[in-house]
């Protein structure tokens, strides 16, 4: 098969239930004793491996501890755990260490196919993302929109702590473009405050050289510089084109632009999100922001977005008010990517003007934030300052060969 599937952990048998469910034969289904034998068949592999399917043997501390290890050595390869008894508890704490799905045998066979199927199309997805920037001219960064219809839910936060990570990690030159153009924060985050006109940034796009595109940025720390405009609630938002021109000129400017969208469904909006490589729907765990995401969502599907394009973040995930990451799942039909935790760090550091990524770097919000710069950027813990080669993949419409 061309996707490695790899099942870890004991018994052996494991390995022949796995390829049952895939409907495949044993020996398209690598098979690793223990977690440290697949953190060595990790760093040891030529070709990526797609996901590694953890047995019910597989302890949580040692599934936890193996996630941590992806997160830093393997970004893009997916885990999926399996437990044949009640894990109740489970999902929060696997999800934040980058588990992309708990599965429960006892339902059958079926569930654990569905989600080793998605795990793969997530790692491919993003082996493809890659692939195609880096087949790309130089002058052609990736855009990644972060986006929410409902206020008070963390864009702004992690627009600008997203973007510290991916230049703190890929060593490129990185953009936080704001375009919030009602109240925009970004610089707050940064104790400053913009100092430039709305239709001055978004006339970079008639044309600017590099000298003037940077000239009208703001340093806001290594490889990482800020474009936003003084707040104006009164200022009409420029029209879609108009910012689509000035996103492409970011764009060959930079390696990665990060956005902090409009929270309306704007033209500009819009053209911010046609030409993302990658969207971020940010919600907190309450029914009012669920219901906002959902919508969001179906909005954007309904417009043409490609599904795949979308990843979901829950911000202050682990609050107790009554729902989950699974809840969040089955009324999105989709799956919750990434999981930051709550914290007093996160006012604090707006307080004192400086990302938490920066400001507390060993924090669960400050990891969570990190590992998902880590996915898009392709860059591991282990050799930050050093964007990986990747190249395309070939994809595949069906994933698995079956017998017969």
């Amino acid at each position: 098969m061309t996707q490695q599937v790899i099942a870890v952990g004991t018994p052996q048998a494991f390995r022949a239930t796995l390829a049952r469910a895939l409907e495949v034969d044993p020996e398209d289904v690598g098979w690793v004793q223990s977690v440290t034998a697949a953190e060595e068949a990790l760093v040891e592999a030529n070709d990526p491996i797609d996901v590694l399917v953890l047995s019910p043997e597989v302890k949580e501390p040692d599934a936890l501890g193996l996630a941590e290890f992806v997160g830093r050595a393997a970004p893009m390869t997916a885990i999926v755990m399996v437990r044949d008894k009640s894990w109740n508890g489970l999902l929060p704490a696997a999800m934040r260490a980058g588990i992309r799905d708990v599965v429960d045998l006892t339902q059958g066979s079926e569930e654990m196919r569905d989600a080793v199927e998605r795990a793969i199309v997530w790692a491919e997805n993003l082996r493809s993302l890659r692939g195609q920037m880096a087949a790309k001219p130089a002058l052609r960064g990736m855009v990644i929109s972060i986006f929410s219809s409902k206020g008070g839910t963390g864009k702004t936060f992690l627009a600008t702590n997203l973007g510290v990570a991916i230049a703190d990690l890929s060593q490129q030159e990185t953009a936080i473009v704001d375009l919030d153009v009602d109240m925009g924060d970004c610089f707050s985050y940064f104790g400053l405050e913009p100092n430039r006109q709305i239709m001055d940034l978004i006339g970079l796009g008639e044309g600017a050289d590099r000298e003037e595109v940077f000239a009208n940025g703001t340093k806001l720390g290594d490889h990482l510089w800020g474009f936003g405009a003084i707040p104006d609630p009164a200022m009409q938002p420029p029209g879609g084109e108009a910012v689509g021109k000035y996103l492409r000129t970011i764009r060959s400017n930079f390696s990665y632009v990060i956005v902090d969208a409009s929270a309306d469904y704007t033209d500009l909006a819009l053209a911010c999100f046609d030409l993302s490589d990658a969207i971020c729907l940010v919600t907190g765990l309450d029914v009012v922001g669920v219901k906002h995401l959902s919508k969001a969502l179906e909005t954007l599907l309904t417009i043409g977005l490609p599904r795949d394009r979308f990843r979901i973040v829950l911000n202050r995930a682990d609050s107790k008010v009554g729902l989950d990451a699974g809840d969040v799942e089955r009324v999105m039909k989709i799956q919750v990517d990434t999981m930051i935790p709550s914290s007093r760090l996160v006012p604090t550091s707006l307080n004192m003007g400086r990302p938490v990524v920066l400001e507390e770097p060993g924090s669960e919000v400050a990891s969570s934030i990190r590992r998902l710069a880590m996915r898009f950027t392709g860059v591991t813990g282990e050799t930050q300052g050093e964007a990986e080669s990747a190249q395309p993949q070939q994809r595949k419409r069906r994933f698995f060969r079956r017998k017969g």
